[in-house]
This record gives structure tokens, sequence and C-alpha cells, in this order.
């Protein structure tokens, strides 16, 4: 393993993180928007 490869691991797992936060944060918010008008759930 050169010297970047750890970085390179690092950048990789905190963009996975954060675009998964950012899946969930949107999947929560839609759930509760589509709770709020009542429609009935999937």
């Amino acid at each position: 393993m050169d010297k970047y490869s750890a970085y390179v691991i690092v950048v990789y797992a905190v963009t996975f993180v954060l675009l998964l936060g950012y899946l969930v944060w949107l999947w929560a918010r839609l759930k509760g928007v589509r709770d709020e008008t009542g429609e009935a759930p999937r």
C-alpha cells in the first residue's frame, strides 16, 4: 500500500457515509411529509 491509499479509503468512506446520511434524511423527510398530508402508507 502506498502513502495515499489510506487517504483514498478515508475519503471514500466519508463520502459514502455522507451520501447514506443524506438519503436517510431525505427518506425521513419524505415520510414525514407523507404522514402530514394523510396519504396512505405504502
